[in-house]
């Protein structure tokens, strides 16, 4: 076998990426540890050759056919397990391009310049923006930034508005901000041109609904006992008025004995002694509650301060469920734009709950119980995105959600595409999306392709866009000269300098079918 790709790792990723070779009408040689028997089982009818073995062995990767293979994608679960695996293919073919997934991407750049990959990818990163969007009730597809200006990828009936550029039918590009511009709504945009008042009414609204959530959050005795209180103290400044003739004299008196201290006008009879004596202890009662509920909400914030945690939103958060490596990435995709979002993980050690302290509310808990979805504040939420690691899980959240908040939006993370539609089209879930299928295509697009930025599947082909310098092959030639490419965001009949830096789209079809059962 020549001219194969050699893929490491069958889990999801991995089987993605196979999947996606396979219709690209590549020939696949899997090598991996292990394999789920059904994936094996549906790859191998399909021609996939699967080897079991360590691909860190030089031996393996030999065997694998890598002296002939066209490129390497090391796609496992263990980051590792992938850079050592990427060193020996370059090692024994320094010329074959070879793609990693990498979670930690601080590291997949220095990867890139000091040991010349072709791309060190994380499939969270990928995955993330798009069920952000999917949360926000937007159909974008995905933002990547070249020269320096981030752009979007996303889908819009009806012709394209003012500055985005038409890819497909219903796919358009377009700077973020014209984006924006063209899809936000009337509120958003007024909320910008309101000067700096909005911002000072939106912090003392955010102050009162705050004092309104930590009163809720008492107990029913204790709120009771302090509405008691608040009812008794007009009666008792009518009383003394009615004694003193002085309203001073009656508001003195009222607080002086809700103090615990004797003051009694002259000659008062027993009746207002005994009522007297009531009012005492409710009162020192009442404050003492009060004070200690003060206390509590004034100690919470300033813990909350120093902990780096938020307090809960007051409306318009997404609730986002699981804090895995998507879930965190989700995170900082919704906080990045401005969305409040309160994080919920079941296990209260998950290593990431302490990085999103400092930017969005954690709740710890099982978002299935209707208790845990009430304290992440799920009635006044606008979406919720469920991506833990199970499947099962993420649609028992979803199904949670919508049955405590039927407006709210759904979104859930499923690996099996055929189920997440049956999901969406009859359990009245908004979005299922496998965050796998979603990376899958810049894996398989940036090991065949040079410079790519991002790429979608966009109905039976793949969609790539690409970063590249006119080479000797298009200096001189317009752009609506080139065929089986197309550059962007640039006049189409103005010749192409050499080594000019293009931003080009490029489509490969999707020839072979996929087993249907996945």
């Amino acid at each position: 076998m020549t001219g194969h790709c050699i893929v490491c790792g069958l889990g999801d990723v991995g089987y993605r990426v196979v999947e996606l070779l396979h219709r690209l009408g590549e020939e696949v040689v899997v090598v991996t540890l292990q394999a789920r028997d059904e994936r094996r089982r549906i790859a191998e009818s399909l021609g996939v050759r699967i080897m079991i073995g360590d691909a860190r062995v030089d031996q393996v990767l030999e065997e694998a056919g890598l002296a002939t293979a066209k490129l390497l994608i090391a796609a496992t679960d263990l980051d590792l397990v992938n850079i050592e695996a990427a060193l020996d293919a370059r090692r024994m073919r320094p010329d074959m391009p070879v793609v990693i997934r990498l979670f930690d991407q601080g590291l997949a750049r220095q990867l890139e310049g000091t040991f010349d990959l072709q791309r060190a990818l994380g499939m969270s990163t990928l995955a993330a923006p798009s069920f952000a969007a999917a949360a926000l009730g937007e159909a974008v597809l995905g933002t990547f930034s070249f020269q320096g200006t981030s752009f979007v990828v996303g889908r819009a009936s009806g012709g394209p508005p003012p500055g985005l550029t038409p890819l497909t039918d219903d796919l358009l590009l377009g700077r973020k901000q014209d984006w924006d511009r063209a899809f936000s709504s009337p509120q958003v945009l007024s909320d910008k041109r309101g000067g700096e008042r909005v911002p000072l009414l939106r912090r003392i609204g955010q102050s009162l609904s705050r004092l309104a959530a930590a009163w809720k959050g008492e107990p029913l005795s204790l709120r009771v006992l302090v509405l008691s209180l608040c009812a008794v103290i007009p009666l008792t400044v009518a009383v003394f008025y009615g004694l003193s003739r002085s309203l001073v004299d009656a508001l003195f008196l009222t607080v002086a004995n809700l103090h615990g201290e004797v003051v009694l006008p002259d000659q008062v009879g027993p009746e207002i002694k005994l009522y007297e004596v009531l009012l005492m202890i409710l009162g020192s009662i009442t404050l003492a509650t009060l004070y200690s509920m003060l206390t509590d909400y004034l100690v919470g914030s300033r813990l909350r301060k120093l902990l780096g945690s938020q307090p809960m939103p007051e409306h318009g958060h997404v609730v986002v469920v699981g804090m895995g490596n998507v879930g965190l990435r989700v995170v900082r995709e919704l906080t990045a734009v401005g969305v409040p979002v309160v994080a919920v993980d079941a296990d209260p050690d998950r290593p990431f709950l302490a990085d999103v302290r400092s930017s969005a509310t954690v709740v710890v808990g099982d978002a299935r119980l209707n208790d845990t979805l009430l304290r992440a504040g799920i009635a006044n939420a606008r979406a919720v995105i469920a991506v833990t690691d199970d499947d099962a899980v993420n649609l028992g959240i979803g199904l949670a959600a919508r049955h405590s908040s039927p407006g709210i939006r759904t979104v859930v993370r499923l690996f099996d595409a055929d189920f997440a539609r049956k999901v969406e089209s009859t359990l009245g879930i908004d979005v299922a999306l496998g965050a796998s299928s979603i990376a899958a295509p810049t894996f398989v697009a940036s090991a065949l392709f040079p410079g790519v930025v991002k790429a979608f599947l966009v109905q039976d082909r793949l969609l790539v866009l690409q970063q590249r310098k006119a080479g000797a092959e298009w200096a001189g030639r317009k752009p609506s000269e080139l065929s089986g490419v197309r550059i962007l965001m640039r006049d189409q009949e103005r010749p192409l300098p050499a080594e000019e830096e293009v931003l080009a789209v490029l489509w490969r079809k999707l020839a072979r079918p996929w087993g249907t059962q996945h």
